[in-house]
């Protein structure tokens, strides 16, 4: 049966700080935070609990009551969606610890909460997700942060993964910190690292992130560029455009460039959360012709570039919705 729902109502499961989600994403009107547990600390999870939630949201999909929060979402499309209970788009966002302080950062803003939460373990999850195939291939894989890759579990979780077929995960990392076990997944070509460099130098980088990484940066970036042999795995380079601060084409072209010279094939655009949020129904034209800016010089380098969904939703005019 066809109906419109997304494929994270459906299959998706977001390991949050406190709570476990249907997925992250929040910029479109509806706001997002589908919940399928308000009070989660890691522990092992009731499936049969959790799916007959998941059914339940599923259900008004398919009755055609799109979810009050899911209202607007790029990510909303109409297909005929299977009736089974299993995850295929899995997120890790529980990790909160950064070695990077973006001033854009929502945890930066709110320090002193984020100080009291304490993070949790999910490989004993994971494993039992794989084990009782709850977790399928198919889908997507992604963590999010805080920063990843200084999880004391990360190592291990990107080898279990690995190891065990999984193929299209990807990573947002600060690139601060190398990770052999990116390194080695994107040579298997299972794995897209998207790193947010947000800039194209040094003062720049300074300026957003309020550390001196941006050297370090740009030589991790280039190792894991250089792992991506045979063009399977991937190395992204992310530019959050930040207004009054990165925002104009000369920083733009010096990250193309940077990007280009370290053997870079791939860039993804986004804008700033909270001042997209806050600015939805009036944002200047200006912004959506920086995208197609990028988009424009990535094609004379014949570089490809994904749109996040904010800049994805500012592209197709639905920032306004």
């Amino acid at each position: 049966m066809k109906y419109l729902s997304c494929r994270y109502i459906e299959h998706g499961l977001d390991f949050e700080h406190t709570r476990l989600e249907t997925c992250c994403f929040t910029c479109h009107s509806g706001g997002g935070h589908i919940t399928l547990n308000s009070d989660y600390k890691g522990e092992m999870i009731d499936w049969d609990k959790l799916f007959t939630l998941k059914r339940k949201y599923r259900e008004e999909h398919r009755k055609g009551n799109i979810l009050p929060n899911c209202k607007g979402c790029v990510f909303l499309e109409e297909k005929d969606w299977d009736e089974e209970d299993y995850i295929n788009f899995l997120q890790f966002n529980y990790w909160i610890q950064c070695n990077s302080k973006c001033t854009y950062c929502y945890e930066v803003q709110n320090k002193k909460i984020f100080d009291k939460i304490k993070p949790y373990n999910t490989v004993p999850i994971i494993k039992e997700m794989i084990e009782k195939n709850i977790l399928r291939k198919g889908g997507e894989i992604a963590f999010g942060g805080g920063e990843p890759t200084i999880a004391p579990e990360f190592e291990d979780l990107i080898k279990l993964l690995t190891e065990s077929s999984f193929r299209n995960m990807r990573i947002h990392s600060s690139g601060i910190k190398f990770s052999p076990a990116i390194e080695e997944a994107i040579k298997k070509g299972v794995l897209n690292v998207v790193i947010s460099i947000d800039s194209g130098c040094e003062k720049t980088y300074k300026k957003i992130k309020t550390v001196n990484s941006f050297k370090k940066v740009v030589e991790n970036m280039k190792k894991y560029a250089a792992a991506n042999k045979n063009n399977y795995g991937l190395m992204t380079s992310k530019y959050i455009i930040i207004p009054n601060v990165n925002d104009n084409r000369k920083e733009i072209d010096l990250w193309i460039e940077t990007v280009k010279s370290i053997g870079g094939r791939w860039l993804a655009v986004d804008i700033e959360d909270v001042w997209y949020k806050t600015n939805r129904a009036t944002i200047s034209p200006y912004y959506l012709d920086l995208v197609n800016y990028i988009i424009e010089r990535a094609n004379e380098y014949k570089m490809k570039v994904e749109l996040y969904d904010r800049a994805r939703g500012l592209k197709e005019g639905k920032n306004q919705i």
